[in-house]
C-alpha cells in the first residue's frame, strides 16, 4: 500500500501542477470550446460569451473541486490499522484448565514510512497451576528509497516459560523487496544482519551475529476471506548450529464490517534448546493453534 501512496501521490501531485505540454489546465481546456462557438457565429459573437463565462466559471470550479477530492483520497492519514484478536477456552470437571490468548498487529504507513507492531501473549492454568505462559513482541520500521525497495530496522523479545527462555531478542537492519501491494496480493521478503541474544531459566546464555531472512503474504482470497503467512529465520554466522525461526500461518473471515473469525498456527523453531532439569534436550519446535474472534480497526 505504501508504494501505492507513493505513486497516487506522485499522480495527483501532477494534476495539480503548473501547466505543461502533456496536462492543460480545465481553463486553457474549455475557453477554446468557448471561443469557437464564438466565431461560428458572428453576430452573436459577444452574447454567447456573455453567457458562455458563468459557464466557464462552473467548469474551472467543478474541475478543482474534484481534483481537491481526488489529492485528498489519495493522501495517506498515517492512522493505525490492524487487528486485536481473543481466544479463551475453560473446562471444569476432572481438570480445570483455563486458556487466555491475545493476538494483536497494527500497521502504519504515511508518505514513505511503514511501522509495523505485532504482539502475541498465551496463558493456561490447570487446577490453579501455570501449565504455559508465553509472550512474543516484534517492532519494525521500513522506509522507502526506491518504488519497490525500502530499507528496515527491527527488534524482537520473547518468553517462553515451558522452553526455560527467560529472555530471547534480537535487533538489527537491512533491505527490503516489496512485490505485491494491492488489494488482492501483498507479498514482500527481506534480508540482512541481527546481533541475537538468549538467556535460560537453568543460566544457559547464547549471543551471536546472525543473518536476518523474512517474508510475508497475504492474498484475499473472497471478498469475506483472506489468508496470510509470514516468518523470519535466523542463520548464526558464528555457528552452523544454531538456527532460530518463527512463522504464522492463518486464515481470517470477516464476520461483519469490524468483527473476524482467526484459526492461527504459530511456530518458534530453536535448532539448539537448552536442557531441562535431567540433562535432556527441549524440543526444538513449539506449536500453537488458535481459533479466536477479533476486532479490525
Amino acid at each position: 500500500m505504501a508504494a501505492a501512496h507513493r505513486v497516487a501521490q506522485a499522480h495527483t501531485t501532477s494534476l495539480v501542477a503548473p501547466c505543461t505540454e502533456a496536462r492543460r489546465p480545465p481553463e486553457m481546456i474549455v475557453f477554446p470550446l468557448v471561443l469557437g462557438s464564438a466565431l461560428v457565429a458572428p453576430n452573436t459573437a459577444l452574447a454567447s460569451t456573455d453567457q458562455a463565462m458563468p459557464a466557464l466559471m462552473s467548469v474551472t470550479a467543478l474541475t478543482a473541486a474534484v481534483l481537491q477530492e481526488e489529492e485528498e483520497e489519495f493522501v495517506a492519514d498515517g492512522t493505525w490499522h490492524g487487528n486485536l484478536d481473543i481466544g479463551l477456552s475453560k473446562s471444569e470437571g476432572n481438570a480445570d484448565v483455563e486458556t487466555y490468548a491475545i493476538i494483536a498487529k497494527g500497521v502504519r504507513e504515511y508518505d514513505v514510512h511503514r511501522y509495523t507492531l505485532e504482539g502475541l501473549w498465551y496463558y493456561t492454568t490447570q487446577d490453579d497451576i501455570r501449565t504455559q505462559r508465553r509472550a512474543l513482541g516484534t517492532a519494525k520500521y521500513d522506509q522507502f528509497f526506491m518504488e519497490k525497495t525500502f530499507f528496515y530496522v527491527n527488534a524482537l523479545a520473547e518468553t517462553n516459560e515451558q522452553a526455560l527462555v527467560d529472555l530471547r531478542w534480537t535487533a538489527g537492519g537491512g533491505l527490503g523487496y516489496q512485490w505485491r501491494d494491492d488489494s488482492q496480493w501483498k507479498i514482500k521478503t527481506e534480508l540482512g544482519l541481527s546481533y541475537f541474544d538468549e538467556r535460560f531459566d537453568n543460566g544457559d546464555e547464547r549471543s551471536y551475529t546472525a543473518v536476518r531472512a523474512a517474508w510475508g503474504l497475504e492474498t484475499q482470497i473472497t471478498s469475506t476471506l483472506k489468508f496470510g503467512h509470514d516468518g523470519e529465520v535466523y542463520p548464526s554466522l558464528d555457528d552452523k548450529d544454531d538456527v532460530y525461526g518463527l512463522a504464522s500461518t492463518y486464515f481470517e473471515a470477516l464476520l461483519s464490517s469490524n468483527m473476524t473469525a482467526r484459526l492461527s498456527w504459530l511456530i518458534t523453531y530453536d535448532n539448539t534448546p537448552t536442557n531441562d532439569a535431567n540433562g535432556d534436550p527441549l524440543e526444538r519446535a513449539d506449536n500453537l493453534y488458535l481459533l479466536s474472534v477479533g476486532w479490525a480497526f
